[in-house]
């Protein structure tokens, strides 16, 4: 666990977000066959699935500002509200069109959650710890998401379509009430609330730094674009292969268990330096994982195969967020993980959307031709990052 200024406060919140995640991921194994069945193609399949990650892309940033000055808590409990209002909206969804404003909301809801989570874990954590405390963020996050499908996929296949989608409403509401009483407001928040909002006196980022921090973003992005190949084409791959929905559930299992454990490992590697030599591997495993799918054919060959994919992100994750905290301002925090998760949630507008347009088109193999160009290119952007010298207490 990650040493901290109040260690006691993050486990409540890590365990917050994995309750958020578990919710949404619930019903991955079958959403695109439900959407489809619904009346969508695969390109309007990728236009619902993308359009919670363009309603991210527009709030995201505002929204990481806000938490900058009025305080991270407050939002955070609001969006976690939308998640247990969504799966009901879902559940009498008249068509696939319908979809689309329901996915809108989700986005907007997941925008007041995740910035605000990893600035106050952050905000809370010492700069030699910032790679272990967003380590084990990311583990909360690909815990849930390793769990999600599996037993959303066994409520399904047991108790029918809303089984999952009530149990989603319901882990909306725990999460509500472990934000309510176990997560404490920021103290950088509580200190500045009677102060009037300065937002322009410190730059955002180091000087020299830009390329790196874009850089960051592009390997941030990568997990956005795989999160969007495996909501909208992993279905339907594994499908293709004569994979049951219990054999899907597995993958999602085994790649969400492997990214959680690998996050945990190499997020307290991270805090013992060469942050960008991590982060060049973890692009590379990814790279060469994905662009294997090609050559697999059985359960055993795509579960290793996601399982490198998923190392691949834990791996990289950890190091990226920690170098995001080493070169940019503490008082724009918010701000600063308001454009970082942009950038993941630009990969998860991104993913969708070349998967149902390349699928239409050119097939499952077009799309996996697509998306392992798009690794390729993320690596060869991770080339540029450059280490930070030094690491002071709250950043530049």
């Amino acid at each position: 666990m990650p040493s901290t200024r109040d260690s006691s406060s993050l486990w409540p919140l890590y365990l917050a977000v994995f309750v958020a995640v578990l919710g949404f991921t619930l019903v991955a194994p079958f959403f695109p066959s439900y959407v489809m069945g619904l009346g969508a193609s695969y390109t309007l399949l990728g236009f619902i699935i993308s359009i919670y990650g363009a309603a991210q892309l527009a709030v995201q940033v505002p929204i990481g500002r806000l938490s900058d000055r009025m305080g991270r808590k407050r939002l955070m409990l609001l969006g976690m509200m939308t998640f247990a209002l969504l799966p009901p909206l879902y559940i009498y969804a008249e068509n696939a069109y319908t979809l689309l404003f329901i996915r809108a909301l989700g986005g907007v809801g997941a925008a007041l959650v995740w910035p605000t989570a990893m600035a106050l874990i952050i905000d809370q954590s010492r700069p030699q710890c910032r790679g272990a405390a967003m380590g084990y963020y990311n583990a909360s996050f690909f815990s849930a998401l390793a769990l999600g499908p599996f037993l959303g996929g066994a409520l399904y296949d047991h108790m029918g379509l809303e089984a999952p989608f009530y149990f989603w409403a319901l882990m909306g509401v725990v999460s509500i009430i472990i934000v309510t009483f176990k997560v404490p407001e920021s103290r950088k928040i509580l200190l500045k609330e009677s102060q009037p909002p300065q937002r322009g006196d410190e730059p955002l980022l180091a000087p020299g730094y830009a390329i790196t921090f874009l850089a960051c973003c592009a390997v941030i992005l990568w997990s956005g674009v795989v999160a969007g190949f495996n909501i909208t084409l992993l279905p339907s791959y594994a499908r293709a292969l004569g994979f049951s929905i219990t054999d899907i559930g597995l993958i999602y299992l085994v790649y969400g268990g492997i990214t959680a454990i690998s996050n945990i490992y190499f997020g307290h590697l991270a805090d013992r330096g060469r942050r960008r030599l991590l982060i060049l591997l973890g692009s590379l495993a990814g790279l060469i994982s994905f662009a294997s799918l090609f050559l697999a054919a059985s359960l055993i060959q795509v579960m290793l195969l996601f399982a490198g994919l998923g190392l691949g992100l834990g791996i990289c994750g950890p190091a990226a967020a920690a170098l995001v905290a080493d070169i940019t301002s503490a008082s724009r925090r918010g701000e600063t993980y308001g454009i970082f998760n942009t950038a993941r949630m630009s990969g998860v507008v991104i993913g969708p959307i070349v998967a149902g347009l390349a699928a239409d088109m050119q097939g499952i193999k077009g799309a996996l031709y697509a998306f392992t160009l798009i690794a390729l290119t993320v690596t060869l952007i991770a080339v540029a990052i450059r280490e930070r010298e030094e690491d002071p207490e709250g950043g530049p």
